[in-house]
Protein backbone atom coordinates (compact mmCIF):
# COMPACT_ATOMS: atom_id res chain seq x y z
CA UNK A 1 0.00 0.00 0.00
CA UNK A 2 1.14 3.44 -0.85
CA UNK A 3 0.61 6.40 1.20
CA UNK A 4 1.85 9.98 1.50
CA UNK A 5 3.58 11.00 4.88
CA UNK A 6 3.01 14.91 5.74
CA UNK A 7 5.85 16.01 7.30
CA UNK A 8 6.97 20.14 7.58
CA UNK A 9 10.01 22.37 7.81
CA UNK A 10 9.53 25.72 9.54
CA UNK A 11 11.92 28.37 9.13
CA UNK A 12 11.91 32.04 10.76
CA UNK A 13 9.75 33.49 7.47
CA UNK A 14 7.73 30.55 6.21
CA UNK A 15 6.38 26.95 6.44
CA UNK A 16 7.26 24.55 3.60
CA UNK A 17 5.02 21.09 3.28
CA UNK A 18 6.56 18.52 1.59
CA UNK A 19 5.19 15.01 0.47
CA UNK A 20 7.46 11.99 0.65
CA UNK A 21 6.08 8.55 -0.56
CA UNK A 22 5.87 6.32 2.53
CA UNK A 23 4.43 2.37 2.73
CA UNK A 24 2.68 0.68 5.38
CA UNK A 25 2.89 -3.23 5.65
CA UNK A 26 1.19 -5.24 8.76
CA UNK A 27 2.08 -8.10 10.56
CA UNK A 28 0.49 -9.30 13.76
CA UNK A 29 -0.73 -6.39 16.04
CA UNK A 30 2.40 -4.11 14.48
CA UNK A 31 2.11 -1.46 11.67
CA UNK A 32 5.30 -1.25 10.12
CA UNK A 33 5.73 2.61 8.51
CA UNK A 34 8.60 2.50 6.26
CA UNK A 35 9.88 6.31 5.46
CA UNK A 36 11.64 6.53 2.20
CA UNK A 37 13.26 9.60 2.93
CA UNK A 38 14.50 11.47 6.51
CA UNK A 39 12.36 14.32 7.99
CA UNK A 40 14.45 17.54 7.92
CA UNK A 41 12.95 18.37 11.24
CA UNK A 42 12.78 16.60 14.06
CA UNK A 43 8.83 16.13 13.21
CA UNK A 44 6.86 13.25 10.69
CA UNK A 45 3.86 13.58 10.76
CA UNK A 46 1.94 10.14 9.53
CA UNK A 47 -1.55 10.47 8.08
CA UNK A 48 -3.37 7.54 8.47
CA UNK A 49 -2.63 5.66 11.81
CA UNK A 50 -4.73 6.62 14.77
CA UNK A 51 -2.95 6.60 18.33
CA UNK A 52 -4.44 4.94 21.27
CA UNK A 53 -3.43 5.72 24.90
CA UNK A 54 -1.12 2.80 24.72
CA UNK A 55 0.71 3.61 21.33
CA UNK A 56 4.49 2.89 20.99
CA UNK A 57 6.66 3.65 18.40
CA UNK A 58 10.10 2.42 17.61
CA UNK A 59 12.29 2.24 14.92
CA UNK A 60 13.87 -1.49 13.54
CA UNK A 61 17.56 -1.11 14.29
CA UNK A 62 17.53 1.43 16.81
CA UNK A 63 17.07 1.03 20.79
CA UNK A 64 14.34 3.19 22.55
CA UNK A 65 11.29 4.25 22.09
CA UNK A 66 10.32 7.84 19.96
CA UNK A 67 7.70 10.36 21.38
CA UNK A 68 4.72 10.71 19.55
CA UNK A 69 2.00 12.87 19.87
CA UNK A 70 -2.11 12.94 18.29
CA UNK A 71 -2.06 15.21 15.24
CA UNK A 72 -5.65 15.45 15.10
CA UNK A 73 -9.00 14.50 16.31
CA UNK A 74 -9.33 12.61 13.09
CA UNK A 75 -6.26 10.65 13.33
CA UNK A 76 -2.66 10.69 12.24
CA UNK A 77 0.18 10.59 14.46
CA UNK A 78 3.37 13.26 14.68
CA UNK A 79 6.70 11.21 15.17
CA UNK A 80 9.21 12.74 17.01
CA UNK A 81 12.88 12.10 15.98
CA UNK A 82 15.27 12.35 18.66
CA UNK A 83 18.77 13.47 17.91
CA UNK A 84 20.71 10.18 16.47
CA UNK A 85 24.09 10.41 14.84
CA UNK A 86 24.55 9.06 11.39
CA UNK A 87 26.88 6.01 12.30
CA UNK A 88 23.61 5.10 14.66
CA UNK A 89 21.17 5.11 11.78
CA UNK A 90 20.51 1.12 10.71
CA UNK A 91 20.53 2.23 7.42
CA UNK A 92 20.95 5.07 5.31
CA UNK A 93 18.35 4.47 2.41
CA UNK A 94 15.06 3.62 4.62
CA UNK A 95 14.06 3.33 8.20
CA UNK A 96 11.18 1.55 9.35
CA UNK A 97 8.69 3.02 12.17
CA UNK A 98 7.01 0.14 14.19
CA UNK A 99 3.89 1.02 15.55
CA UNK A 100 2.12 -1.06 18.03
CA UNK A 101 -1.41 -0.38 20.04
CA UNK A 102 -2.73 1.37 16.93
CA UNK A 103 -5.89 1.91 15.44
Amino acid sequence: MTVFVLYHITTPREQIFLFIVSRYTSKADAVYAIVLEWPATTNLTLVNPVATNHTTITMLGYEGEFDWKPAGDTGGIIVIFPDIPVNKLPSKWAWVLKLENIK
